[in-house]
């Protein structure tokens, strides 16, 4: 989805993506080392397996990251502004957006629903992970009526079904907006 508005010519933050890079850095490593020790500072499959399982784990996990996806996700839309020509909207992309609390950081939420099997599916081949390990990240994200409830749009991004026309709707409001 997110790569339909990028095509448009709206920028695209990928917190998630940005999470790993800065989880990859020295510094952050060594939290997580302190936190969950060695081995699952180098391995993410073990760091999935302690975090996924335990709430508590998954938290600590959060308060080392998310403070650094935050600023460096700040410090984009900064330099977004700043720029010659800045863009009508940018968006953020994050799977976490109201687990993480960051929804007040936005003007609007733009949900995208699939079938849970559809996610599981699209994660293992993603991630490279087994269905279980799939099924307790999601036990940890907000239902889908629940993030639909607090969101000015959803797209429908169920397999075969064409999004095109839902993406170019979005995109002529806000740019309206703009």
């Amino acid at each position: 989805m997110a790569h339909i508005f990028s095509v448009l010519g709206i920028p695209v933050y990928k917190a998630d993506e940005r999470a790993k890079a800065i989880s990859a850095q020295a510094e952050t490593k060594a939290g997580i080392a302190r936190l969950f020790g060695a081995e699952a500072a180098s391995d993410k499959s073990k760091l999935a397996a302690i975090v996924f399982s335990d709430a508590r784990q998954l938290a600590k996990l959060n308060a080392l990251i998310h403070p650094s996806v935050v600023k460096d996700m700040e410090n984009w839309f900064k330099a977004l502004e700043n720029s010659p020509e800045p863009p009508p909207y940018a968006l953020v992309e994050t799977a976490i957006l109201f687990e993480s609390g960051m929804e007040n950081h936005f003007d609007c939420v733009i949900n995208v629903n699939a079938p849970v099997q559809e996610q599981i599916a699209r994660c293992m081949a993603r991630d490279h992970c087994t269905e279980e390990e799939v099924r307790l990240r999601l036990a940890r994200q907000f239902p889908a009526e629940k993030r639909q409830e607090r969101s000015r749009f959803t797209i429908q991004n169920a397999c075969g079904r064409p999004v095109l026309r839902d993406v170019l709707a979005i995109d002529g409001i806000l740019r309206q907006e703009a």
